[in-house]
């Protein structure tokens, strides 16, 4: 028998949030890791070749190598993909913000869960969601890709010569970076853009992949790794980064959003009447008795309109 409380924590949770992240969170994943894939493919004399279409079993830096080498015959790759997943992110977060918030990534949903944005239970079943809809946008574009079986989908992985330490604190600082954006634009009260959150959080995934993409291939987002890695098969030996990373980056914006939308430093802003405190002084005449009635005033309608008020005196 369901207790009172489950059923309480049920009755908070919203079916149509998740299901809207699962749909957002695919066709995320469909059109960033689909343009990264079908970026670094070549068009030859024999058709469509796929970057890292000779890659061999288990070896993900010669993988990673062969797709760098192909990269390079597409010298608009990285702009491309950047653009590509910074835009898929704001249209998807437009067209599901009134039903989810448009978070499509669990980093997104830990910062919001920890600030108090969204409940505990909601924010497990968004991020469950989220992987679910990672793991069939990578199997969509499998099945779109001519021999998908042998592409690495776009996963994440570190670029030759990037070691663990320089991949993470990238992922963390960018991650930092796009949760802050969400939590200052979308859920901080004092924000007058919060109707086009959408569109700073997309600039903040495209500075975001300008980055990193040359560093790791950007994950900032948990779920836009595995989803590419399960349907591809592609594990490297630090594939943890791409989990810690980002929710490190989410957990250590909490604190600094908690900070900018506390009333801390409200009237300590000099030279802005908005920001000053009110004056202990109240002018002479408040608190004063109202202005007695005075016949001539009572008896004519026209002067009564003018008759001084208390706030003229």
């Amino acid at each position: 028998m369901v207790s009172e409380h489950h059923k309480a924590v049920l009755k908070g949770v919203s079916l149509k949030a998740a299901i809207a992240e699962l749909v957002a969170t695919t066709l995320f994943v469909f059109i960033g890791c689909g343009t990264a894939s079908t970026f670094s493919a070549t068009q030859g004399p024999n058709g469509f070749t796929l970057g890292g279409a000779d890659r061999s079993s288990g070896n993900v830096v010669q993988d990673i190598t062969l797709l760098t080498d192909s990269i390079l015959t597409n010298g608009n790759w990285g702009v491309t993909t950047a653009l590509a997943f910074g835009l898929a992110i704001t249209v998807l977060a437009y067209a599901t913000s009134h039903l989810s918030g448009g978070q499509l990534n669990p980093a997104v949903t830990l910062g919001l869960v920890l600030s108090g944005a969204l409940s505990v239970a909601q924010g497990i079943l968004n991020a469950i969601a989220q992987f679910v809809g990672a793991i069939l946008g990578a199997a969509f574009i499998r099945a779109m890709l001519p021999n998908g079986r042998n592409s690495v989908l776009g996963t994440n992985a570190t670029a030759p010569g990037v070691s663990t330490g320089n991949a993470i604190c990238g992922e963390i600082i960018m991650t930092f970076t796009l949760v802050l954006v969400v939590l200052e634009t979308a859920k901080n009260k004092k924000s007058t853009v919060s109707n086009n959150a959408p569109l700073a959080i997309g600039f903040a995934v495209f500075c975001a992949h300008a980055v990193l993409l040359p560093i790791d291939g950007c994950c900032i987002n948990p779920a836009r790794w595995l989803g590419p890695a399960i349907v591809s098969g592609t594990w490297a030996g630090n594939s943890w980064l791409f989990v810690v990373g980002p929710f490190a980056g989410a957990i250590l914006t909490v604190p600094f959003h908690l900070f900018f939308r506390s009333d801390w430093d409200t009237g300590r802003v000099t030279g802005d009447p908005l920001n000053e405190a009110p004056s202990a002084a109240l002018p002479s005449h408040i608190g004063q008795a109202p202005l007695a009635s005075n016949p001539t005033y009572d008896k004519n309608p026209e002067l009564t309109q003018r008759r001084p008020t208390e706030a003229s005196v």
